[in-house]
């Protein structure tokens, strides 16, 4: 595995090192850590656009581009992410690695990044009006394409029904309702307090000098800061108290049925959560899965089945689309199956190859320059310490007895359905 060295530079800016000999490509991200907050959710999707439209150094995307192509072809990237009840504004720079140019470029792309994030295009204390009107017709443009999507459509609306109230349910894109309001001043206004504010990881990862980066980034890399936001532990727990079924009709050929349940299981457990995560693939985490095989294949009652969980909430989620004459006798043998693995009737095959495929998943995360990083915030963001070997050698030691203590807790919290 790659190595990894993590410093603090500082009113909380940590800069973490990922040295690995694996690709001629250096991988810069910079990580911007808010709340999820109804408020502000729908302006932070939109700074992750209007940023890099333009600086005062390069004020159009045709010079940000001209300047990459000066980079050997480096590539910018920047959104605004949802991860449990935190909103993720990322940025990320990749380039050549030094080693193969017959010039330095590393340390011009750090200013340039710099100049990007920290002194971007104002006009009339504000942002430039051209960019922040495009970036909001797209923003619309994807919130209203997300109905299109039916999967996604579908898991949305039953996490909105089922963590009303709570963060969890605040829509990552943002609200259309929202954007005509946002003014280019008031944006200005919320990125400057963003940028003081925010707990922010700088992850730099492929094969470089540790002591020239560290040294640069100490050098070129400034923020202004202020005080810095608490980012809270989520709250896992929630009693149910009575089932939400919800169901909504639309022109479609295919039924979407999605079941939200509370694991109650803390991601800090390291030992319950990998049992979580080891049930969880036995249930539907695959072609080896129970949902898979009984519900798809041996009764043919759906075109895909699968569950997953989501960490940081201890929330598990089923997905199917189905026909809709199909829907109560799919919702019955889902229900068999999960008391299957509750009952612990798992055979060994099913242990043996729900393991094997989360330790495959797990071991991929270093084959793609930007794997690591994205994993390294993840634990970061989410307070957790494990390394990819921890979590496969805690993955290989889940027995059959862990997962039935750790799943028969799982409770049905709401059931959505997409029908016609």
């Amino acid at each position: 595995m790659a190595d990894l060295k993590t410093m603090n530079l500082g009113d909380n800016i940590n800069l973490t090192l990922i040295k690995s000999s694996k690709f001629k490509t250096n991988l810069i991200s910079v990580y911007i850590q808010r709340n999820l907050d109804r408020d502000e959710v729908t302006k932070n999707s939109l700074l992750a656009e209007v940023i890099i439209s333009g600086s005062e150094k390069y004020p159009s995307l045709r010079e940000i581009t001209s300047e990459l192509e000066n980079f050997y072809g480096a590539s910018l990237a920047s959104n605004a992410i949802k991860k449990s009840e935190k909103q993720i504004i990322q940025f990320r720079l990749f380039g050549v690695n030094d080693k193969f140019l017959d010039e330095k470029v590393f340390k011009d792309m750090v200013v340039f990044l710099d100049e990007i994030i920290n002194h971007p295009l104002v006009v009339d204390a504000g942002f430039d009006e051209r960019y922040l009107a495009i970036e909001k017709t797209n923003l619309k443009d994807r919130i209203r394409a997300s109905i299109n999507d039916k999967m996604y459509y579908s898991q949305k609306k039953c996490i909105e029904a089922m963590c009303e109230g709570e963060k969890y349910s605040i829509d990552e894109c943002g609200y259309e309702e929202d954007i005509d309001g946002i003014s280019a001043r008031d944006l200005y206004e919320h990125y400057r307090n963003v940028l003081k504010t925010s707990p922010i990881d700088i992850i730099v990862e492929g094969d470089f000098d540790e002591d020239e980066v560290v040294s640069i980034m100490k050098d070129k890399f400034n923020f202004d800061r202020g005080d810095i936001i608490e980012i809270p532990k989520e709250d896992f727990k929630k009693e149910v108290t009575q089932v939400k079924n919800i169901e909504e009709k639309m022109e479609i050929a295919q039924g979407k049925l999605i079941m939200g349940f509370r694991a109650n299981v803390d991601y800090m457990d390291i030992g319950k959560y990998c049992a979580l995560m080891v049930g969880n693939s036995v249930l539907g985490g695959g072609a080896h899965s129970k949902l898979f095989n009984n519900v798809r294949e041996k009764e043919s009652l759906c075109y895909y089945i699968y569950s997953s969980v989501e960490k940081s909430k201890s929330l598990m989620f089923i997905s199917s689309g189905i026909e809709v004459e199909n829907y109560d006798k799919a919702r019955k043998i889902i229900d068999e199956q999960l008391k299957e693995v509750q009952n612990g009737n798992i055979t060994e095959d099913e242990l043996t190859n729900s393991k094997k495929a989360l330790i495959s998943g797990t071991r991929s995360v270093a084959d793609n320059i930007g794997g690591m990083s994205e994993f390294t915030f993840s634990q970061f963001a989410s307070k957790s310490n494990q390394t990819l070997d921890e979590l496969i050698e805690a993955v290989e030691k889940v027995t059959v007895d862990e997962i039935v203590d750790t799943m028969k807790n799982i409770e049905l919290d709401t059931v959505y359905f997409l029908r016609n």
